[in-house]
C-alpha cells in the first residue's frame, strides 16, 4: 500500500469514528445549522435542479434542506448506484426509498436526470481540506460521475467542521469540490461558487 493510500485510509477510519461518536442531539443540531446556512445561499435559491443524498453512518442529514428546496420549486434528485456509476433519480421527500448498495437508501423511481443537467450537487464526505480536496468513502462514485459531467454542476460538500483536516493527499482521479458548508462555516474554494444559477 502506497503512502498516499495509507494516509487516506487512516483519515477515513479516524473521521468515520468521530462522526459515529456524535450523539443524536449533536447530529440533529448540526444538521439544522447546515440547513439554515444552505437556505441563505443565492445559488440554491435560484437553482432549478439539485442533487442531494440520504445520510448514513454519521453523515449530516440534508432531508430538511431538500424538503425546503422542493417546496420552493426545485427539482430534487438523489443518487442510486448502477454498476460502477451513479445515476441521479428524481425524488420528493415523501417518496419511498429502499436500502441499496452499501446500505444507503436509494430512490425507487425511474425518472433519471443527467448530472450535467443539474445546477448544484450536495455531496457527503469523510474529510476535506482548505484547497477543496474531498475524501469520500473510497468507492470513487462521485469522482467518476463528476468527471463525466459536461458542463459540471457546482459541487458543495456537506460536513461537520471537525472533518476539515490540514491536507488530503490526492489521487489522479479525485475531483475537487467548489465549496463546503458545515454547521459553523461556509467555505468557498472557487470564487463565484455561490452566485445565483444562470
Amino acid at each position: 500500500m502506497s503512502d498516499t493510500s495509507t494516509v487516506r485510509r487512516t483519515l477515513r477510519l479516524d473521521q468515520r469514528a468521530r462522526r459515529l461518536a456524535l450523539d443524536a442531539d449533536d447530529q440533529a443540531a448540526a444538521s439544522m445549522a447546515v440547513m439554515a446556512r444552505l437556505a441563505r445561499l443565492p445559488i440554491l435559491r435560484s437553482a432549478d435542479t439539485i442533487a442531494g443524498y440520504r445520510a448514513v453512518r454519521g453523515e449530516l442529514d440534508v432531508d430538511a434542506a431538500l424538503t425546503l428546496l422542493a417546496e420552493r420549486g426545485a427539482r430534487i434528485t438523489i443518487p442510486r448506484v448502477a454498476g460502477e456509476h451513479l445515476e441521479f433519480v428524481c425524488w420528493d421527500p415523501v417518496d419511498d426509498t429502499t436500502p441499496g448498495s452499501f446500505g444507503i437508501p436509494e430512490p425507487i423511481g425511474d425518472r433519471t436526470v443527467p448530472l450535467s443537467a443539474h445546477d448544484v450537487v450536495l455531496v457527503p464526505l469523510v474529510a476535506f481540506d482548505a484547497d477543496g480536496h474531498r475524501l469520500g468513502q473510497g468507492g470513487g462514485f462521485y469522482d467518476r460521475a463528476l468527471a463525466r459531467a459536461t458542463p459540471r454542476p457546482v459541487v458543495i460538500g456537506i460536513a461537520h467542521s471537525f472533518q476539515q483536516v490540514d491536507s488530503i493527499p490526492t489521487e489522479q482521479w479525485d475531483v475537487p469540490i467548489d465549496a463546503v458548508v458545515t454547521e459553523d462555516h461556509i467555505l468557498e474554494f472557487r470564487p463565484g461558487t455561490f452566485d445565483p444559477a444562470i
